[in-house]
């Protein structure tokens, strides 16, 4: 049998660590697949391996790990992204040419089985499809240019194989999305592998990606016109662990307690104080500015925009996304210095809130989640609540992972046809079918979007997906592709002014925090945060004024809107080319 290729690109002995640090468990040997064809021998045998690369390690989000865009942080601390540090020693694309490696060999066994029926092949054929286009558009996206085959490689011709040119390599992922999408059902009653809808889907998206933008919306309309997916009724409810394969989710990881597949990317990190958590993974300031007010004005512009009060009369979507304080809408009685009840404890961060209510055994307790009881509470008194729920203080929390849902394909089909100045009514309707689900809970109503004018719409789209898809992966992608991430990651992480730490809840907390907000009737927020015609806050004026401080200095260098290619591998194959800056 001829000696394959398992290389650094391919499986590398360094298990695991890959890609920014984050480290996963592989498996050096496939138990439920084999790169011998004396494995395919049966069904239920093909079945297996393509299932191999349907596991979460093959799949990875962009800023799950550290913060890598604009939408969150980790306190103070930097990644390689936004300290402008990125090397070709911390970066790496090993584990994904592992699924590429793994396709194929089931691809070559599909071309040459003879224990399929032809419904079998067809559709395992479909899938392998899929899942190899889908890894190759992360590699582009990320890479560029990239080593690409079609056919397992030899030992010797990994040490030679050059990168092809991500025109090349997308015009192929465009070629196995179509074949895909052909070969593939539309549903499987209930079963979650790749579908027609979901090969339409990613299509479109690394269509998007490559500003091809004809292809992305042919892509996207074609799964729109396939009229099985619907946005699911209630948004924050969607990304709930219960909620499992909704109506609107066209393709995912599901995730299973019982089956002990869980997320377990720091859930701790994420929970507030007060449940046991560190809350040190947090929302930026950055993203509590960019939704706009409910009557569709950006804050900067709209008189319903308080300060003091930055939650109330905002897009709904941001009261799902971030863990809401203060009053949020007009005659509700409550004030700045209220809290709101997260999962039965009030979240509240003012430094005079150093006691809150437990609803759930009606008791007050001390205050974790105000830096003048904790010093690690939230730097920037913010907390995520997207998706996050009660099961998580068990750290076996296990909602979807959610790949690709019906919201995304409307957001991507409204953005190809604004590109292409092809602005119609499906346009105006696929963008406020979107708000109509964000506003449908609420007590507002969407102020819809009835502009065709194609800067105004530009901006109002790419507003609309940093509202809709905060915290699902998507922002770091869209910010390099939109060539705004030397604008967005360049300058500074924001937090609360300083205050002193005691326990004793009776000890009236004092510091610049106290004099310069709390006693001046300023906070949250002593001034409201211009927003400029990219969508993009700043808190200059604030910072100017003495109301917040800088937690650490940003970075975006031009060369990193390009991942660098593995140092190992540039050692090992003298035919690969570095990307340029690295």
């Amino acid at each position: 049998m001829k000696n394959y290729i398992f290389k650094t690109y391919v499986l590398s002995l360094i298990l695991g660590c890959f890609f920014l640090n984050s480290c996963t468990e592989l498996d050096l040997s496939q138990e439920d697949a084999a790169s011998s064809g004396n494995w395919y021998q049966t069904s239920e045998q093909f079945r297996e391996s393509l299932n191999e690369t349907y596991r979460e390690v093959f799949w990875p989000e962009d800023e799950v790990y550290e913060g890598m865009d604009d939408d969150w942080q980790r306190r103070d601390a930097l990644n390689a992204i936004k300290s402008g540090s990125m090397s070709s020693e911390n970066t790496g694309w090993t584990t994904i040419y592992k699924g590429v490696t793994r396709v194929i060999a089931v691809i070559e066994e599909l071309e040459t089985q003879s224990v399929l029926t032809d419904e079998e092949a067809q559709q395992y054929m479909g899938e392998a499809n899929f899942l190899r286009a889908s890894f190759y558009s992360y590699l582009i996206s990320h890479f560029g240019d990239v080593p690409f085959y079609e056919q397992q490689i030899s030992v010797e011709e990994s040490f030679e194989i050059e990168r092809t040119s991500k025109d090349i390599v997308k015009e192929k992922i465009y070629e196995y999305y179509d074949s895909a999408a052909e070969n593939l059902p539309v549903s499987y009653n209930g079963l979650n592998y790749a579908t027609k809808g979901a090969a339409f889907a990613m299509k479109a998206r690394i269509a998007l990606y490559m500003g091809d933008y004809e292809i992305a919306a042919e892509a996207a309309k074609n799964c729109m016109d396939l009229n099985a997916y619907e946005l699911y009724p209630d948004y924050g409810e969607l990304f709930e662990s219960t909620t499992k394969n909704s109506v609107e989710t066209i393709f995912h990881i599901p995730r299973s307690e019982e089956l002990n597949v869980i997320r377990a990317d720091n859930v701790q990190d994420f929970l507030p104080r007060n449940h046991g958590g560190y809350a040190g993974r947090n929302p930026t300031w950055e993203l509590l500015a960019s939704y706009e007010c409910v009557d569709g004005l950006p804050i900067d512009e709209s008189p319903l925009f308080d300060p003091q009060n930055p939650f109330k009369n905002r897009d709904p979507r941001l009261l799902e996304t971030i863990a809401p304080f203060g009053s949020l809408m007009d005659g509700d009685g409550l004030s700045p210095s209220s809290g709101s009840n997260f999962m039965d404890i009030d979240y509240n961060p003012h430094p005079f809130a150093k006691v809150v209510r437990d609803y759930e055994n009606n008791i007050d307790i001390r205050n974790q989640d105000t830096r003048s009881i904790g010093a690690y509470a939230a730097y920037n008194g913010l907390l995520f609540k997207k998706g996050i729920t009660k099961d998580w203080k068990d750290l076996r929390t296990d909602p979807d992972l959610i790949i690709m849902r019906y919201a995304d394909v409307l957001l991507m089909y409204a953005e190809s046809k604004i590109e292409l100045n092809q602005i119609d009514e499906s346009v105006l309707t696929a963008l406020n079918e979107v708000r109509d689900r964000a506003y449908a809970n609420s007590t507002f109503e969407n102020p819809a979007i009835t502009t065709t004018n194609q800067d105004e719409l530009r901006y109002i789209v790419r507003n609309e997906r940093r509202s809709e898809l905060a915290f699902e992966g998507r922002r770091y992608m869209d910010l390099i592709r939109w060539r705004l991430a030397e604008k967005a990651l360049t300058g500074y992480t924001y937090g609360l002014l300083t205050v002193t730490v005691d326990t004793n809840i009776d000890v009236a907390p004092t510091g610049p925090l106290v004099d310069n907000l709390v006693n001046q009737n300023l906070w949250f927020w002593g001034q409201t945060p211009e927003i400029d015609e990219d969508g993009l806050p700043t808190f200059t004026g604030l910072l100017n004024a003495g109301y917040c401080r800088t937690l650490n200095e940003i970075i975006f260098p031009e060369r990193q809107y390009l991942f660098p290619i593995p140092e190992q591998d540039l050692l090992l194959n003298p035919n690969l080319t570095q990307n340029p800056g690295y």
